[in-house]
Formats: C-alpha cells, structure tokens, sequence
C-alpha cells in the first residue's frame, strides 16, 4: 500500500533494508494523514498492521510474509506463460526457501510441477492444424476426409464441450450444458485446458496429429491457445469465391425443410463472418499455413488439402 506514495522498491535498487523501511513507513504516515479527517482510527489501523507484516511474528503476518513471496513466483510463471516458454525466470523460484508454512510448502510443489508440465510441453511439439474459413467452404467435410487418409484425430471443439456437458462425473458438466443451451460461449480457459485434453488423448490412442476445427474464432482465444498449449501451429485456410459460397449456401436452403428464398439466404451470407481478419493474420505470421482455393468440387479441393497436409508433415519431420 505504501507503494501507491513512494513507489515500488524493487530488491534488485539494493536500497538499504533501513532506508527501504523508513520510505514506506514515511507512506503510511501520509496515508494517515490523508484519512485522518474521514476516519481517524484507519490510518493507525493500517499502519499497525503494516508494523506487523515487518516484524513478522504473529502467524498472520508470517502467513503474509510467505504469500507475498508466493504470489511472486507465480507471476513470473504467468510471464514464462506469455513468453510461450522463451522465459525461464528460475531465479525467481529462490524465493521458495523463504517460504516456511507447510501450507505455502504445498503449492510451491503444486507451481513446480505446473512449470515442469509447461517446460516439457514446449519442449515436444503436439503437431495441431487449425482448419479455418467461412461458412461454406466444406471445413467439416475436408476434416472428415483428411482424418481418414492421415489417421488424424479430427477434433471439433463444439463436440469437445457437448461430450463434456453429458459426463456426470465432470466437474462442470451442468455449466457446460446450460452454456450450449442458452447459446453462451463458455469461457476460453476452459474450453481450451478441454481441447488440450482431447488432444492428449489422441496421442495416446495413437493420434499423434489432430485437426482442430470450430477454434479459434477469436485472437483471444488463439493467444490462450499458444500460451498454455504451443504457438507456431499448422493451418490450412479454406476460401472459396463469394459467389460460390452464395450457391452453396442457397442450395442448402432449397434442400432444408425451412422456406427461405434466395434473398433470405443471401442475406445471412452478407451478414456472416468469417474468420476475423486478426486471427488469419497472427496464423500468417506465427505459424505454417496454407491457404486452398475451394471453388472446385469435394475430390478436387481434397487433393489440394492432402498436398498441404504433405508439406506441413515433411516440415514437421525437419523440425524434430
């Protein structure tokens, strides 16, 4: 708090422990002074309590002493995560012999495995292709069909949370449920620490490539994705005319027990979107992809799919 006066003083300034405590002891002050016409006794309130954290020996201020040290170690973990692993902050985790409590004890082995799990994770790469484009340009048909040609596990993120939402023994199954029937995304931690956990399981089924498509439809999304997962991921971006996406999607129409008319249905076309321009970009640029025109018929646009998919195999041999 008395940061908020004096500013932060970090250890690395090697400002005196005498000083350092004199500046901040000078903060508090000042707080007081400020509160002193309001509320004249939570001033003293804070400084006394600060006077405690310092000297350390009632249990409380120990348990504080030890969390503040704590919650340190775990930012930096949290920066390891945003760096996507190019960060080894290791000198932070020294503060862990400073840590006493058998509590605070137990989750720093919980962070250290956390951190294990996350350094060997970007260590080996989990070869995933992203499968993106508007709506109809045939993303789950082409999955479908590259799945059966490669072995690929092909994982829709949609199926992921509606198998989930149905698994009584899930923590968050009803929540899941009530999120797919009220139209509501479910929140992108979850529904990635799901995605990697399918992924998980096709390799250990023997999947040692998965398709992803339905995900990501937001950069959000996609940097939750190469924080706690990996970056530099494949795709394969399908893009059809807008002219074909309009036969497409008016065909289905005709063939669908509703009554549209072509305007109808052209106009939901305009009003779609397709994938945001941030996502393509930040796939362009960080990961492999490749891009396939889809205006030809489903064998035609496969055999230029199953060529990409060649590539990003050959590319994923070299780089291992």
């Amino acid at each position: 708090m008395a940061e908020s006066v004096v500013g932060d003083i970090p250890t690395y300034a090697e400002v005196p422990k005498e000083h350092k405590h004199k500046l901040e002891d000078s903060g508090f002050r000042y707080i007081r002074s400020l509160l002193d016409p309001a509320k004249p006794n939570l001033g003293k309130e804070l400084r006394d309590a600060w006077l405690e954290y310092e000297q350390g020996k009632t249990a409380e201020a120990q348990w504080i002493r030890d969390m503040d040290k704590f919650e340190c170690m775990v930012q930096a973990h949290e920066y390891e995560q945003r760096t996507y692993g190019e960060k080894d902050l290791e000198e932070f985790q020294g503060l862990s012999s400073k840590i006493t409590s058998s509590k605070g004890k137990e989750w720093l082995a919980l962070l250290q495995e956390e951190r294990d799990a996350h350094f060997s994770k970007r260590k080996s790469r989990t070869p995933v292709i992203f499968v993106i484009g508007a709506f109809g340009v045939g993303k789950k048909t082409q999955c479908a069909l590259l799945s059966q040609t490669f072995d690929f596990q092909h994982i829709t993120l949609e199926d992921v949370l509606r198998e989930k939402s149905n698994d009584q023994t899930y923590l968050h199954a009803k929540f899941l449920k009530g999120c797919l029937t009220e139209k509501v995304k479910v929140p992108k931690e979850l529904a990635i620490s799901l995605l990697e956990r399918k992924i998980n399981e096709g390799i250990e089924a023997g999947k040692k490539w998965s398709i992803v498509h339905g995900f990501p439809e937001s950069i959000q999304e996609l940097h939750e994705f190469e924080e706690k997962i990996q970056k530099n991921n494949y795709t394969l971006l399908l893009k059809c005319s807008a002219e074909e996406i309009l036969r497409r999607v008016v065909r289905l129409g005709q063939s669908s027990s509703e009554a549209e008319d072509e305007l109808d249905i052209a106009k939901k076309f305009r009003d779609f979107q397709g994938t945001p321009a941030d996502v393509e970009n930040h796939l362009r640029a960080e990961g492999f992809l490749k891009e396939i025109n889809c205006d030809g018929t489903v064998e035609e646009v496969n055999d230029l799919v199953a060529k990409a998919v060649e590539e990003f195999i050959k590319h994923a041999e070299v780089e291992n």
